[in-house]
């Protein structure tokens, strides 16, 4: 399983990602990565491998994850791309996982809408859960808000707007069903 985590106390933070083997094959390294976006103050992080340049994308983030960096410095772009690439790196995704790719898309944009910390669940088939502090109907509507033309695209996968589907499990989690993605 994979858990991804936005802090709301530090500006410069993008996610915080934690990898757990889950019984399935895959290449992927169990541990804990830092995605930080560049422009704000990067913490005292002794003993931790830092990127030295900013990265942009999704795959590019995923490479230097899987060379072993702890800590990878982004820049601003598609507010997805650190959940995307976590799930690169931690289950072995490629372009070829076009639906699990999208699953992350969402996941990322929705964690993107969260006031504050919240954390996500993302599964090998890119299904996931968002524990936060907005109930489905504004996530929805906020999403909806960036799908220009009723699609996101990244550089992995393009995602239909109508091909999102999330629910409301409990007061505070949204589920998003398996989600279908289009090849870029």
């Amino acid at each position: 399983m994979l858990r991804i985590g936005t802090l709301g106390a530090a500006p410069s933070v993008g996610v915080v990602a934690c990898g757990w083997h889950d019984s399935g094959p895959g290449p992927f390294t169990t541990g804990i990565k830092l995605i930080y976006t560049l422009g704000g103050p990067l913490p005292e992080l002794p003993g931790l491998r830092i990127g030295s340049g900013a990265l942009r994308g999704a795959e590019q983030i995923a490479a230097a994850l899987l060379q072993g960096l702890d800590v990878v410095i982004t820049e601003p772009a598609c507010p997805a791309a650190p959940v995307v690439a976590a799930g690169m790196w931690h289950y072995g995704w490629t372009r070829r996982d076009v639906s699990a790719l999208a699953g992350a898309t969402v996941a990322g944009l929705a964690l993107a809408t969260q006031p504050g910390a919240c954390v996500a669940e993302i599964g090998r088939d890119g299904t996931s859960s968002i524990d936060g502090q907005m109930p489905a109907e504004s996530v929805r509507a906020r999403l909806a808000a960036a799908f220009s033309g009723g699609r996101y695209r990244t550089p992995e996968v393009t995602v239909p707007l109508e091909a999102v589907r999330l629910s409301q499990d409990t007061p505070c989690r949204i589920r998003i069903a398996r989600t279908p993605g289009l090849v870029v």
